[in-house]
Parts: C-alpha cells; sequence; structure tokens
C-alpha cells in the first residue's frame, strides 16, 4: 500500500580523503500534523532508523572517537491526511540528511540530502486504527529511504562482479555505480561508460561522461564525436568543455573543425578557447 512516489537525487560535497565513520546521532523532526493526521511515535521512529543504520553495516563499528569521522543522521518528517478519490490517504514526506564531522574528513559519499512521499489510503471506519496507518506509514517511508542510502553506500566496497552488474542494470544504482567507477578509477569499465555515452536517460549520459573525464581516458573523444548532435547547444557545450579537458590530436581537430564551421557563435567561441586549453595541456608535456 505504501509507496515511495518520489525521490529527489541526493547533493554531496566533494570528495576527501577515506576515514572510518561512525554512525552518531539519530534525530528526528516532525512537523506539526496537517488535518486531522494523527501524532506518530518519534522515539520508535528514531530506534527503528538507528537499528537499521546500525545492522546495514555501512558504518564503522564505533570504538574510539579518535581518528574517525563521525555521521549525523537527521530526519526530518511531515505528514497530512487527505482525500483521494473520495478515499481517505495518510501521506507522509520525510527529508534525509546525513553529515559527517570533522567536515571534509570522510569521503563525500557518505553525506546525503535527499527527499521523498510516500502514500498509504485506508478506510476511515471504526475499525480502522488511523493512528496505526500512519505510525505505519512513516516507518515505511524512513526505511525505504534509508534502503536507498545503504544500498548505494555499499557499492563502494562492492567486488568488481557485483558493480558490473549494476552499470548493466538500469535502475537508480547505476549512477552511484558511475561515481564508484570515477573514483576507484577502474579503467577495466571504460568500455561500459563508453556504452551509457548513448542511454536515454540524459543523467546517465553526463555521469559517464563525467567518470570517462575524470579517468582521462581518451577512448571517450571519438564516440564524443560521433555519437552527438552538433544541433544540440547544451550538449555541445559538455562535448566542448569534455573535450578540452581529455585534449588529444583528435580531440584538437574536431575542435578546430567546431570553431570554424558551428552555426552559433556561441559554440564557436567556446571550442576555441576550449582549443586553447588543448594547446596548454601540450605546451606543459601533455602531448595532443
Amino acid at each position: 500500500m505504501g509507496a515511495l512516489l518520489g525521490q529527489l537525487a541526493c547533493r554531496r560535497p566533494g570528495a576527501s580523503a577515506s576515514i572510518p565513520v561512525v554512525l552518531g546521532q539519530v534525530s528526528l523532526e516532525v512537523i506539526a500534523p496537517s488535518g486531522d493526521a494523527p501524532a506518530v511515535d518519534r522515539d520508535a521512529l528514531i530506534s527503528l532508523a538507528r537499528a537499521q543504520l546500525t545492522k546495514a553495516g555501512v558504518f564503522a563499528v564505533e570504538g574510539s572517537k579518535q581518528g574517525v569521522a563521525i555521521a549525523t543522521v537527521r530526519i526530518g518528517l511531515a505528514m497530512e491526511s487527505a482525500q483521494v478519490e473520495g478515499q481517505a490517504a495518510a501521506r507522509a514526506m520525510v527529508r534525509l540528511k546525513i553529515t559527517t564531522r570533522p567536515e571534509g574528513v570522510a569521503s563525500a559519499h557518505f553525506a546525503e540530502d535527499t527527499r521523498a512521499s510516500a502514500e498509504m489510503l485506508y478506510k476511515p471506519d471504526a475499525g480502522t486504527d488511523v493512528t496505526l496507518v500512519f505510525q505505519r506509514l512513516a516507518e515505511r517511508s524512513i526505511v525505504d529511504l534509508l534502503s536507498s542510502y545503504v544500498s548505494r553506500q555499499k557499492l563502494w566496497t562492492a567486488d568488481r562482479v557485483a558493480l558490473q552488474n549494476v552499470l548493466r542494470t538500469p535502475g537508480d544504482l547505476r549512477l552511484e555505480a558511475i561515481r564508484v567507477v570515477a573514483a576507484r578509477k577502474l579503467i577495466d569499465e571504460v568500455p561500459t561508460l563508453l556504452s551509457l555515452l548513448s542511454d536515454e536517460d540524459e543523467t546517465v549520459r553526463d555521469a559517464a561522461l563525467g567518470a570517462l573525464v575524470s579517468l582521462r581516458d581518451r577512448r571517450a573523444v571519438p564516440a564524443l564525436t560521433k555519437t552527438r548532435s552538433m544541433r544540440d547547444l547544451r550538449e555541445m557545450g559538455k562535448i566542448v568543455d569534455a573535450l578540452a579537458t581529455l585534449g588529444g590530436q583528435e580531440a584538437f581537430d574536431y575542435l578546430a573543425f567546431v570553431a570554424d564551421t558551428h552555426e552559433s557563435e556561441e559554440i564557436r567561441k567556446l571550442a576555441a578557447k576550449a582549443m586553447q586549453r588543448v594547446k596548454s595541456q601540450a605546451a606543459g608535456g601533455q602531448e595532443p
């Protein structure tokens, strides 16, 4: 009945060194219920969240607080009652925010700032425990959001086979797997990243491109020059910037072609600047 209706991509800060991260405080802020929504058991929800994260094993076993980072988990919960096509509905909006301290010490992938919503229909008759309905919806929403976080965290310690399976399977975890490939510099996965440059999902294409640029793998150059439409100005901007970073003679030649012939003056200027970046790389000892 209860299902997550929507989830926003998380925002993470820049990468940093990896040290053990232990689970610190888990808190829950319940926004005043809207309409006829009953109050939920806040302490029970906090215990549920802490137990789930502890059991998942994504955080180090807590011991000495020296030489480790502390993860602080904050959950925001808002609930409301509504009518959906003549039926009563319980709705939950959840925000999961995880930060680490000291700031900038732990690996960036531990940080999280995600929102999701869920809904559960019920019959508002005398036999329905409405308080229990809202409590179960809150539990389900928090568990689902934490499960998504845990699944992504486990990719950072996954073996090659598990990571490859995720890369080849459409779904929410694929973007995280691409980030892992870039961070762990898994060059053997470049062919898969190249194939993802033509994926239907723009976020997947962009993530694959970003990973290839991060890996400085010039095998991406011919794929970029042949698979993207020159008429799409936004896509062309991404290509030009990526080629400027990757460098090499093939990238330089393509940028020169774009700088001379593209119908957009803005793109021509971007390509000309990108050519200068490639030249600077060559002058610095990175032969184009």
